[in-house]
């Protein structure tokens, strides 16, 4: 079994062990057996934010470092940056604390809820580069599922401005960002995906809760903001980074927006050409492109302004 299936593996138990699982320790424990047993990873574990400091909570492996400062450390720093890191080579990282001379490679993910970082998932191997961005977006989909029962989807709707600020207003989504989705390239830029060269699509990154907005009622939405019927085309912007689509993380999300997609399309003449395919790989955006509307009120927006109230009203 290959890593991406062996994740989704390890998603399909995860969802049915903590449904109805309400304390977070549990929840944890029970997410870092699975990933350890189905992986074999050196060490699994968990710290969480407490008294100004990351305290170590569950874990499988040796003995660890107990307590970690913020922004020290692959774990600190996480935190601090409120982002994923995958580190090749652990003693490449400026102020890598060395809790084992064993560990080589490391990833580290934080876990959010309500804005802010309650914990971080940390992996360590005993080799060198054992990481790469599949594990890493496979652990932020274990992360959030940890952290509060959420959700992801990604969603292309050309510009990703515009498509981001729609998503945000609508009831039950919780976080969003933008960035690159299913290219061809390594850690792109925005200049190198303008080119139309990498493959890839500007895609807004979603995090819902399930039990407030159903998956079908979000991606109904979502067609009311893009012509689904169109080609590399939304509003004014023409190319292949302006395709729409619907990247999903499961097989089970993946027939939920096929579902959606062939009901809305008994509304349409023309083929609907929305691409429905699992997630390969995402990148943020710079900085600068995320929350831009927030940013600047008068900026450019391919989407209707009275869609932004409909979204606000979309109920389910």
């Amino acid at each position: 079994m290959d890593k991406t299936s062996t994740y989704q593996t390890v998603m399909a138990q995860l969802r049915s062990l903590l449904a109805d699982e309400e304390d977070l320790i549990v929840r944890m424990a029970s997410a870092c057996a699975l990933l350890h047993q189905q992986f074999c990873f050196w060490w699994t574990g968990f710290y969480l934010v407490a008294d100004g400091q990351l305290s170590v909570g569950p874990y499988q492996g040796p003995l660890a470092c107990t307590h970690i400062a913020y922004g020290k450390g692959v774990c600190g720093t996480a935190w601090q940056q409120g982002q994923s890191i995958v580190v090749p080579d652990v003693e490449q990282f400026p102020g890598h604390i060395a809790c084992s001379a064993q560990s080589r490679s490391e990833v580290v993910v934080p876990l959010v809820k309500n804005g802010q970082v309650i914990a971080v998932l940390d992996i360590d191997s005993d080799r060198l580069g054992t990481f790469d961005d599949t594990d890493r977006l496979w652990l932020e989909q274990v992360a959030c599922l940890v952290a509060d029962r959420e959700r992801e989807i990604y969603l292309a709707g050309g510009c990703f401005w515009g498509a981001e600020h729609f998503l945000r207003l609508i009831p039950g989504v919780t976080y969003t960002e933008v960035g690159f989705a299913n290219g061809n390239t390594p850690c792109p830029t925005y200049r190198q995906v303008y080119t139309d060269a990498t493959g890839y699509a500007e895609t807004v990154r979603i995090r819902y809760n399930p039990r407030q907005l159903k998956l079908s009622l979000l991606l109904a939405t979502f067609l009311k903001a893009i012509d689904p019927t169109s080609l590399n085309h939304q509003g004014e912007d023409f190319g292949t980074r302006y395709r729409t689509g619907i990247y999903t993380c499961c097989h089970k999300d993946e027939a939920v927006a096929r579902q959606v997609l062939a009901e809305a399309q008994q509304n349409f003449s023309d083929p609907i050409r929305v691409e429905v395919c699992p997630l390969q790989n995402f990148y943020r955006a710079e900085e600068e492109h995320q929350d831009y509307l927030c940013k600047h009120p008068d900026g450019y927006c391919h989407i209707p302004l009275e869609l932004f109230e409909l979204a606000k009203n979309t109920h389910g």
